[in-house]
């Protein structure tokens, strides 16, 4: 493996050159240094602006090689025409990495591509590293350090995104939880392995998220990537699958587009779950970071409606899941719940053991969950509710959490309908269960818990 030490220049430096900030402060200013002081980042800052002697309390410098002191990191802010010579002045210093915000060269013209190719001759000569351009640089909320203009909430969560996009930067709109973000923006130097290969080793990151719109070495992301495949989960959304889609993707970052099928066959090769759309990666995001890995294919159904039921089975066999055939011990258990003219099986029918029985419908629930994940024949769980009113009429969040506590190694998924926003954060925020805004969501959710799990069972 590489040598994944000139990526701590990036995601952990000491000292950050603010090459081109402004002297605009204040609310929507956009402002790099006035959002590091605010998130508490306790490293060296250096802004560098030949108009003016200080900013924001800090002094500033006409240029990077009037700064008397090392330098881990410089982000470039400045137009493209003058992007070449900031560059020159960092390598002659002796930056370790270099953060080009600029667009307009991979993805531009032919003299962008051109003076991107001198950009890259530049730092190679000196042994500097760049990220970019065209990219927003990374965001690391273990040390409070977030290089983006744009201000974002941070959050130690021990998810790491890999991207080619603003977009997925942590921040609003809030698509993906994360503790760590790399952009890659055209990736003309430090591409996808080199930032796989750095989460690889991270301890404080759990899963790997990937927004990739092209892979140039992609032999070299097949071995980075099957190898940190078997220690950290690792989610792909792969853009440019359309016609309009790869074109679209050429004038933003550059990249040049590939038939969509061998990307298909790389991410099953390398072990990557590749995630089908941007709503199916939020919802595998959140899954893998709280969720255990399952089983197997077979899956208990827990509904309040029969149609519900029937929805998920159906649901269920598309994915290529099983709907569990109970073991008669605990079948005999839950006919007690229900009355005497029900046949019961999987999908459990919840509401006639309330509506007819007159069991609390808490009870109903608890009892239901209890006993389906106690069967050795179920490997995980899908709980259908609806929720009817603010809060709904039951209190369901804790039966579910105390289920999800007893048997912690088998995964529980709710699709809940109705007004239940409440519900599902307080469920969200557990850290226990996944909840999913349609069957089809959800089903498919543990269709590919269950791929990556089948993915490390064929390389024991």
């Amino acid at each position: 493996m590489k040598d994944v030490e000139f990526m701590k220049a990036f995601m952990e430096p000491e000292s950050i050159a603010l090459v081109g900030v402004s002297r605009t402060t204040g609310e929507d200013s956009f402002n790099t240094l006035e959002n590091l002081l605010n998130y508490g980042y306790s490293g060296k800052i250096y802004p560098v602006n030949p108009g003016t002697d200080e900013i924001l309390g800090l002094r500033s410098y006409p240029s990077v090689k009037d700064i008397p002191h090392e330098i881990d990191l410089a982000v470039v802010s400045s137009p493209r025409s003058t992007v070449i010579d900031l560059v020159k002045e960092c390598a002659d210093k002796r930056v370790k990495g270099i953060v080009v915000v600029a667009q307009g060269f991979g993805d531009g013209d032919e003299e962008g591509i051109a003076l991107q190719a001198e950009m890259v001759r530049i730092v190679k000569e000196a042994g500097s590293r760049i990220m970019g351009p065209n990219s927003l640089g990374i965001a690391n909320f273990f040390c409070n350090l977030n290089t983006s203009f744009a201000r974002s909430k941070p959050d130690k969560l021990p998810v790491g995104i890999i991207c080619q996009s603003g977009l997925f930067f942590p921040g609003p709109p809030r698509l993906i939880l994360a503790g760590k973000a790399i952009d890659l923006g055209n990736a003309c130097d430090i591409d996808v392995s080199d930032a796989l290969e750095y989460y690889e080793t991270d301890p404080q990151i759990k899963l790997i998220v990937l927004y990739v719109e092209g892979i140039e070495k992609g032999r070299r992301f097949i071995e980075v990537a099957r190898r940190v495949s078997k220690k950290k989960p690792i989610l792909a959304l792969k853009s440019g699958r359309s016609v309009y889609g790869a074109k679209a993707m050429k004038s933003h970052t550059g990249s040049l587009a590939g038939k969509d099928e061998i990307y298909d066959a790389a991410f099953r090769q390398s072990g990557v779950i590749r995630a089908t759309d941007i709503d199916e990666l939020a919802d595998l995001s959140r899954a893998f970071s709280c969720l255990p890995l399952i089983k197997g294919r077979r899956i208990g159904i827990i509904s309040m409606t029969g149609a519900g039921g029937v929805i998920a089975a159906d649901t269920c066999q598309r994915y290529g899941l099983e709907v569990a055939k109970l073991s008669p011990e605990i079948l005999a258990e839950v006919r007690g719940l229900f009355p005497s003219w029900l046949d019961i099986s999987n999908p459990f029918d919840t509401w006639p053991a309330f509506q007819v029985s007159g069991y609390p419908y808490e009870e109903v629930v608890e009892r239901a969950f209890q006993l389906m994940l106690a069967d050795e024949a179920v490997d995980g769980v899908i709980f259908i509710h609806g929720v009817f009113g603010k809060e709904g009429s039951w209190d369901i969040v804790p039966p579910i959490l105390r289920a999800a506590d007893t048997f912690k190694d088998k995964p529980v998924l709710c699709w809940l309908y109705g007004t239940h926003d409440g519900i599902a954060t307080k469920l969200e925020e557990s850290g226990k269960v996944a909840v999913s805004l349609s069957c089809e969501r959800a089903v498919r959710t543990v269709s590919r818990l269950r791929e990556y799990a089948e993915f490390l069972e064929r390389d024991q």
